[in-house]
């Protein structure tokens, strides 16, 4: 790094920034230009003390420019001071001669009252343009003024212009708006994080410095003034890439500065922290001790900006010792922007006995004496900061850049031109992935909608099970369905693994079977009777014995019997009321219908509660999809939505018609044509309700033989049985009409139960998810519904157009996102650029 001693005079203009280190500036001015310096982490300049320490006077020496001083004006907002050394855009001046000095003064309104960050960011807010550097305090104080008093600038039909001093005369009035506020001490906000922002053209450098409002320990409007003081003070000085600035006044320990302490906490190795020594002149003369010290303090980092590149030396250790810091202290008297507060600076040095004894054993010190030396420092630790930063910056920018392009790639692209279309388009594409859920077929593999209706179709068919008839003739309850018509697994007596109980993939979940049970649906009672009394109790008394039974219950539903049953008693009694003019061996048909009937009329509530269950699922599905598709237009989402429950709605209304027609003609209707099937099957149950009637032991292998024996006897004369249970049936009992109307009961429904098991669900699909996949279908009901406000009647193609338009208006925080991003890009892009040229900068 070249020489970084200032020229006597001129403020920042004999620096290093008017040499080599220019064009280093030039590269961070055209990064902050671009707005991406917090981003990159450009090295800033950060001023912070307690309050009336002196620290504006800093910023005034540095930066040429006179601050509010009057009382109650302190900084009560963080002020920005932006020094560019050309012309504004529009000013010309690019030819080489002097650019003349102008300063913009903007407002960035950032949080709300109570310090908290607003959700969208407004632009910087213009206030005014001063062109006399004698009008700046009085327009830094109008502008202050309007940060804190955010509730009267709202009320102004001119806003924050209401504020702006009169600059034309010599001297700034103030304007009305500014004077009925009255004392600045009973202004609506004591301190605020929004900042006054001052972009000072034609200055004698380029850097940017941040001068923070005054730390503060009581404030008469409560300590949450005082918290949020030092919360933004805390919250300025704690990026890596800000230089402290602390102004700490004469004759106070540094050591115990809330400031000294707070920059302790995030930067505990003091590489970025330097001590600003401000009014030495207010100690005594006689204060020996106090002056010793002081001087002490000072001389010890002397040389503290020359170790390193001209500004940092650094410790052997890397950490702070001692309790000083590396980048050591300044000492400044009263500075201003005048020259001639300099001169008197640099008097009060020459003639003070503590600083001139000091100065002629140790030369070095005058580099940390006066506010050009503190220019001249802060410069060559400015640069030397932007320059060390410039690697890392070219790497951060491109890795943002990177980010960047994978969150516009994953932003969705604005709307088209032909809303009408796009609409249409964005509906067929819900309709075909609704397709995909219903018939299984999604590319992604996801199969969970029909399997979940499939668990619905079947949970349907084990209630349509379970109110199919059931009858007990002697100890034994006899069904109409198997285990292999109800989906159940092989009884315990088969053995194995599945007598068990599995869930099968697909289906219900399957318990395990009741010892008891058979594979052809029958359940002897005998276990559920009383104990040792098991044996006393008559047939005719085990309905009764067993009415009531936890452990029966249970075991019924594990097997998925019948919840209704009837005993031999009760359907004999159901004969005899019917019987009247038929002659002797003749059962009543109305007796076989009643039977018949009284089992029936369940069926139609347990197709309804099925129809609800897949129109909830289906209608959850199909607005998941509908969510995903317009997510990104809320309006549209909340129409399509709306129209795609009334569209539901219909469907339902459909399915429901067509699933009530068919239970109603099931309950109506005692019919079948399935003759060989429904004669199969009462013979088989008939042959199972006579052994349960008779008892009849089971025969052995052997004993079956001795009979096929004596049958083929029989055959001899005349008597044809081909087996033992043909012999067994030509038995005749007291019991015969009743056994006939059971086992016809037990046939029909094992038929009937087939026919709804399957139906109901097939007209659910048919009616309601067919119709619901349908492409066709959800666009005309969307379209259909699309009108102007005032229509009553389907909208035309141009109101379509109309309404569609302003249904996929896109969402204003997508679109102010994409608008941010690309534009984040666009600048990250140039400062990429700005970056690169900068590698012949580096040294």
């Amino acid at each position: 790094m070249s020489d970084s001693s200032s020229d006597d005079g001129a403020p920042l203009a004999g620096t290093a920034y008017s040499r080599v280190s220019s064009r280093v500036l030039e590269v961070a001015n055209r990064l902050r230009e671009l707005g991406v310096d917090s981003a990159l982490q450009l090295p800033t300049l950060v001023t912070a003390g307690d309050q009336s320490s002196g620290k504006s006077s800093v910023i005034e020496a540095i930066a040429g420019v006179a601050l509010p001083r009057a009382d109650g004006t302190c900084t009560r907002c963080p002020t920005e001071v932006r020094l560019r050394t050309r012309t504004p855009p529009d000013g010309g001046g690019d030819d080489g001669s002097a650019a003349e000095w102008s300063c913009v003064i903007k407002l960035r309104w950032d949080y709300d009252t109570k310090g908290h960050p607003l959700l969208e960011t407004p632009p910087e807010e213009y206030f005014c343009t001063v062109r006399v550097k004698a009008h700046i305090a009085a327009c830094v104080t109008a502008a202050q003024a309007a940060l804190l008093n955010p509730t009267e600038v709202g009320k102004t039909p001119r806003g924050v212009l209401a504020f702006v001093p009169d600059l034309s005369g010599d001297k700034p009035r103030s304007p009305q708006a500014l004077l009925a506020l009255s004392d600045a001490n009973r202004y609506e906000l004591g301190f605020t994080f929004n900042k006054v922002i001052l972009q000072i053209y034609g200055a004698e450098a380029d850097l940017t410095i941040i001068d923070l409002p005054g730390i503060i320990h009581d404030h008469p409007q409560g300590k949450h003034v005082v918290d949020l003081v030092e919360r933004l003070t805390r919250q300025s000085i704690a990026p890596d890439h800000c230089i402290i600035i602390m102004a700490l006044p004469a004759g106070l320990d540094p050591e115990t500065q809330a400031i000294r302490l707070w920059a302790r906490e995030v930067d505990p190795s003091g590489s970025r922290s330097i001590g600003i020594i401000t009014k030495p002149d207010m100690l005594p003369g006689d204060a020996h001790i106090a002056h010793g010290k002081l001087v002490k303090l000072v001389a010890d980092k002397s040389a503290g900006l020359a170790g390193q590149c001209g500004c940092v030396r650094a410790s052997p250790t890397g950490t702070e010792q001692d309790g000083h810091l590396k980048l050591g202290y300044f000492v400044v008297k009263n500075p201003g922007q005048e020259q001639l507060a300099r001169e008197a600076e640099a008097r009060y040095f020459a003639a003070s006995p503590h600083w001139s004894l000091a100065l002629a054993g140790s030369p070095a010190l005058a580099q940390r004496l006066g506010a050009d030396q503190l220019r001249s420092g802060l410069s060559a630790l400015l640069v030397a900061r932007i320059e060390a930063q410039l690697p890392a910056m070219r790497h951060s920018a491109r890795a943002q850049l990177a980010a960047l392009a994978a969150d516009l790639a994953a932003t969705p692209p604005p709307p088209g031109e032909d809303a009408a279309q796009e609409l249409r388009a964005l509906l067929s594409a819900a309709a075909e992935r609704i397709d995909h859920h219903i018939h299984a077929s999604a590319p992604s593999g996801d199969r969970s909608f029909y399997q979940a209706c499939t668990a619905l179709y079947r949970g349907f068919g084990e209630r349509v099970i379970r109110s199919t008839p059931a009858f007990i003739v002697g100890r034994t309850l006899v069904s109409a369905l198997s285990n292999t018509d109800k989906g159940m697994p092989p009884p315990p007596s088969a053995s194995g693994a599945a007598a068990a109980g599995v869930a099968l993939p697909g289906t219900l979940a399957v318990p395990a079977m009741p010892s008891a049970a058979t594979e052809e649906g029958e359940l002897n009672l005998t276990s559920y009777l009383e104990g040792g009394g098991r044996a006393c109790v008559a047939d005719a008394d085990v309905p009764k014995a067993v009415e009531g039974k936890d452990s029966l219950r249970r075991d019924l539903e594990a097997a998925r019997f019948p919840t209704r049953h009837m005993s031999l008693q009760e359907v004999r009694a159901l004969r005899q009321r019917h019987v009247a003019r038929e002659l002797p061996g003749f059962c009543p048909y109305s007796a076989m219908e009643e039977l018949v009937r009284g089992f029936k009329g369940q069926w139609a509530q347990h197709a309804r509660t099925l129809l609800e269950d897949v129109v909830a699922l289906a209608h959850q599905r199909a607005g998941a999809v509908v969510e995903d598709v317009f997510a990104r237009y809320p309006k549209a989402l909340r129409l399509v939505s709306n129209i795609l429950a009334a569209h539901m709605e219909e469907l339902r209304q459909a399915a429901l018609a067509a699933v009530e027609s068919l239970t109603a003609m099931e309950d109506a209707e005692i019919f079948i044509l399935n003759d060989h099937y429904y004669c199969d099957s009462k013979t088989a149950f008939l042959g199972r309700l006579k052994r349960a009637f008779l008892k009849a032991a089971a025969l052995s292998p052997q004993t079956q033989q001795a009979v096929q024996g004596l049958l083929s006897q029989l055959a001899g004369y005349g008597f044809s049985f081909k087996t033992p249970d043909a012999l067994f049936m030509a038995q005749p009992t007291d019991a015969d009409d009743e056994l006939h109307m059971m086992a016809a009961c037990l046939a029909y429904f094992k038929v009937a139960f087939k026919r709804i098991q399957d139906e109901v669900p097939m007209h659910i699909r048919s009616k309601l998810l067919h119709r619901l996949a349908d492409r066709r279908g959800l666009e005309q009901a969307v379209m259909q519904r699309l009108k102007s406000p005032a229509a009553a009647h389907p909208a035309s193609a141009q109101q379509q157009h109309t309404v569609a338009r302003s249904l996929l208006a896109e969402d204003e925080g997508v679109a102010t996102r994409r608008t941010q991003l690309r534009d984040m890009e666009r600048r990250l892009r140039e400062a990429v650029d700005v970056l690169d040229g900068s590698s012949a900068v580096e040294l």
